[in-house]
């Protein structure tokens, strides 16, 4: 996987982590969060609110497993789509596709769109029923 700014490693070791201290120095002075999720929405401004918010609603339940996230990246932008567990009482798995924009390697707004979090009967569910794809890699 390609290196990620170190603003977004940041965010994505504070999932791990739940640690979310220092990561104030990482987001610009105007900085936005805007998260859509089923049934909801939430935008917040400013260092001080968006590490609030990553502290109390991404990792109050717990924190995540991550495995290697896919990754797409321009000069400006990263788009890093996760599918993680979330360790809550019971896991939880996500799938959140994220939008950093940076100015000056910090994260100028973080946009992200949730599809929700699964209880483990819904992901045996999904694994049963839902229809599939096989991913057949891409020619060089």
């Amino acid at each position: 996987m390609q290196q990620l700014p170190n603003a977004v490693q940041r965010f994505l070791d504070g999932l791990r982590t739940g640690v979310w201290d220092g990561m104030e120095q990482h987001l610009t002075p105007d900085a936005i969060h805007d998260g859509s999720m089923p049934e909801w929405r939430v935008q917040y401004e400013g260092p001080a609110r968006i590490v609030q918010a990553y502290r109390e609603e991404w990792t109050i339940k717990g924190t995540w497993s991550l495995p290697e996230p896919a990754v797409i990246r321009t000069d400006d932008t990263v788009v890093v789509e996760l599918e993680g567990t979330l360790h809550a009482d019971e896991p939880l798995l996500c799938r959140i596709a994220n939008f950093f924009e940076l100015r000056d390697g910090r994260i100028a707004e973080h946009r992200y769109y949730c599809c929700g979090e699964w209880d483990q009967a819904t992901v045996r569910q999904i694994e049963a029923e839902a229809p599939k794809i096989e991913r057949k890699e891409a020619l060089a």
